[in-house]
């Protein structure tokens, strides 16, 4: 049997410079301290733009020129400061505004609430493009309907509709710097997650799907043992499915294990055997074990896949055309 040789690994790559902390942290330093001047203007209410340096006024050193510039673009860039550049005046982070868009819709698309606020607030600090401010206002609107759609039980909120709705259709059409048909795409996608999320709210099975759903963030994002078990209980109730009778696939003792957490919680037996009991119990509960129990279990209930409908909860992103993607576009 012939053997494939394994290569030898490549030699590191040995650099003649070395890096040079000190030399890194006086740069940083005058960075920081431009930085702060500008700061002080902007409190005062101006709205400073960062001068390149020209050496038509002094004699300086060309390789002074070229350091003063550098100071002068990352200050900018700190700041999200517009820079004086030959006479022209440029945006030099909304490259990063641009990435950190693209970062915060793709956290909500998979109900990463806190992920996309810190990228929302991130992009807001640096941008000047009037396409990227009107995202961001876009982004915090969609943040809210993903909001609505974690906190708010179908059937049992107050709320008859998501309320994040109506607030995306009000800011749709003041967004003149987006295209119609990413205003649009997004308007539909608000209009069927708000009709998802009502048709649980009536429907048993969506209920259940939703109830799924939600479990299922509350895994992903680490919302808690109680809260995914609480979650996945209810579900489990709604669904009809209970901890007595045959148990082939497992899941009635798993369901048994999670209402030992509550049970303990709530009103822990007096006796001391039942109570040990209840809690060995309790400590096999397992909220991943469980979830992947009832999805399929409810998988061959429904005739399809119960994870795979939880996306109707997702909210899909807008991605334009080949033909018509321009630079700024998430």
């Amino acid at each position: 049997m012939a053997v494939r040789p394994v290569p030898e690994e490549p030699p590191a790559i040995q650099s003649e410079r070395a890096l040079d902390p000190t030399a890194t942290w006086e740069l940083l330093e005058r960075v920081s301290r431009l930085v702060e001047k500008l700061r002080q203007r902007r409190f005062v209410g101006e709205d400073p733009v960062v001068e390149v340096p020209s050496a038509t006024k002094r004699r300086v050193s060309r390789a002074t020129l070229i350091e003063e510039a550098i100071v002068a673009a990352l200050a900018a860039e700190r700041l999200g400061a517009l820079l004086d550049l030959n006479g022209t005046l440029v945006s030099v982070a909304e490259d990063v505004a641009a990435e950190e868009l693209a970062t915060a819709y793709r956290a909500l698309a998979t109900w990463d609430l806190r992920a996309a606020e810190s990228a929302l607030a991130r992009a807001l600090r640096v941008t000047r493009f009037p396409k990227h401010q009107q995202r961001i206002a876009l982004g915090w609107a969609l943040h809210r309907l993903v909001s609505d759609l974690l906190r708010l039980v179908p059937g049992e909120s107050k709320e008859k509709s998501l309320p994040a709705e109506r607030l995306v259709a009000e800011l749709l059409p003041t967004l003149d710097q987006l295209p119609h048909e990413e205003r649009a795409f997004y308007q539909g996608e608000v209009r069927r997650l708000a009709a998802a999320w009502r048709e649980a709210a009536t429907d048993d099975r969506s209920w259940c799907v939703w109830a799924l759903f939600r479990a299922r963030v509350a895994l992903l994002r680490g919302e808690g043992h109680e809260t995914t078990l609480a979650w996945l209980l209810r579900l489990a109730r709604r669904a009809s499915l209970t901890t007595t009778g045959d148990d082939p696939n497992g899941l009635a003792t798993l369901l048994r294990q999670a209402e030992a957490v509550f049970q303990l919680l709530a009103t822990p037996p007096a006796d001391e055997s039942a109570q040990r009991e209840l809690h060995e119990r309790a400590t096999e509960a397992s909220p991943r074990d469980l979830f992947r129990a009832l999805v399929a279990v409810l998988t061959a209930q429904w005739g399809e896949d119960a994870l795979a409908a939880t996306q109707r909860f997702a909210l899909a992103l807008w991605v334009p055309e080949a033909s018509s993607t321009s630079r700024g576009d998430v």
